[in-house]
């Protein structure tokens, strides 16, 4: 079968730089956001866009090039998007993001990987299975009378907190205070934020705060080792003069943030999306063993993280242009994963759907550590709200979404049934 073309939309900007600002922009890209992917890659696949706190990078849209980016050795991933991210260069915030996994090249990149690597093996996360079907039922079973509930809020949310803690080693009990950690540090890497004095306070508060918190359970495990991911890094220390303290907790922070927030934010949408296509929706009613393909075929749809950036670290030529040392280079994992090249009829959710090489994880040195457990866990959730509540509805016009694109997320998705 044939691809039809992505045609060029007229109620859109035709000019490059004008489309990436409203890519950009929350309040531009309301609604249109896909179309906007498609309108860069029509009229300038790869192309130099000035984004405020990210300089003059070079911008992809389409799946080969997000391939090629991700894959290429002289371009990294390093602290310069940290230093972007504006303010002291030696606040705590600024420490201590430059010591987690994806602001570090290889090969300490490599040797740090490899160390956490155990804590999220396939056979690892299986196990966590039954757990998190417990987990999904459990919170069913306590909106079900209601009627209602925030899919956000009150499930999606839930989920994945609950099994990196369990991963991590942290008490539930001690999430509340995390989690408004967790929503300063995320707020300091949205690109639409502006950085105040205040704001650079607050952001720097809630590391210290992570720090210590982390310090404490790495003290704790230290005395009394547990089967967790904190105990197996501090046991790995023992032979590691390269891995210090400050090193777990700024893992243990990363995988606290990346662990909860973006997982969370696709089971929220996942759903979303196939109550907006009641026909998929119901044929994963009807045949439930779909649910491993649909969550790649969600995964790809509304991507959590819609972009990602390196650096080049060379000169490096590619179509007909060159990519100079200290360039940026800005992934639109989004766009990629809508490319009508790679994937036919691209905007049509077929969770039936072949071969989906989809870039939400990411590819290469930095694919996501979590992915195994990211998928375990959207398959658990939404195969469990698919089976037990086939009368859910949803009003779009109470959806909201954050302000981010980086993670373009949905605040609040209020259903009843």
């Amino acid at each position: 079968m044939s691809q039809l073309p992505i045609p060029i939309f007229e109620d859109l900007p035709a000019e490059p730089d004008a489309i990436v600002a409203q890519i950009f922009d929350p309040i531009g890209r309301e609604g249109r956001l896909v179309r906007l992917y498609h309108q860069l890659r029509n009229v300038a696949p790869v192309h130099q866009s000035r984004i405020e706190r990210l300089g003059r990078p070079w911008v992809v849209t389409r799946h080969a090039d997000a391939a090629w980016v991700a894959r290429e050795k002289s371009l990294i991933k390093d602290g310069r998007l940290v230093d972007q991210l504006g303010g002291d260069p030696e606040s705590p915030f600024t420490r201590v993001m430059k010591r987690m996994l994806n602001f570090i090249p290889a090969p300490r990149h490599t040797r740090l990987r490899h160390l956490v690597n155990s804590g999220f093996s396939l056979r690892t996360v299986e196990r966590l299975r039954p757990g998190v079907r417990a987990l999904v039922e459990e919170l069913i079973d306590a909106r079900l009378p209601d009627g209602r509930m925030d899919l956000v809020r009150d499930y999606a949310y839930r989920i994945p907190l609950a099994m990196i803690c369990e991963l991590l080693g942290v008490p539930l009990e001690d999430t509340q205070r995390m989690e408004s950690w967790s929503r300063q540090v995320l707020e300091s890497v949205d690109e639409a934020r502006i950085l105040t004095p205040e704001f650079e306070r607050r952001r720097n508060d809630a590391m210290l705060g992570f720090c210590a918190y982390f310090q404490s359970l790495i003290e704790a495990r230290r005395a009394s080792p547990r089967e967790d991911l904190i105990s197996r890094l501090v046991e790995v220390q023992r032979s590691a003069d390269d891995l210090s303290d400050e090193d777990i907790a700024a893992t243990a922070i990363l995988m606290f943030q990346a662990g909860h927030d973006t997982t969370a934010s696709v089971i929220a949408k996942g759903m979303l999306a196939l109550l907006q296509h009641p026909a998929e929706l119901a044929k994963l009613r009807a045949r439930p063993e779909l649910i491993a393909n649909a969550t790649e075929e969600l995964l790809r749809y509304d991507t959590s993280v819609q972009l990602s950036l390196n650096f080049a670290v060379a000169d490096v030529a590619y179509h007909d242009r060159t990519i100079r040392d200290g360039d940026a280079i800005l992934i639109l994992r989004g766009a990629a994963n809508r490319d009508p090249a790679r994937f036919p009829e691209p905007d049509r959710l077929d969770i039936e759907r072949a071969d989906i090489d989809h870039h939400s994880f990411g590819l290469g040195a930095h694919f996501c550590l979590g992915a195994s457990l990211a998928r375990l866990e959207i398959q658990e959730a939404i195969g469990a709200l698919a089976r037990r509540l086939p009368g859910m509805q949803v009003d779009l016009e109470k959806v909201v979404y954050r302000p981010s694109l980086h993670l373009h997320a949905l605040e609040a998705l209020p259903v009843r049934w």
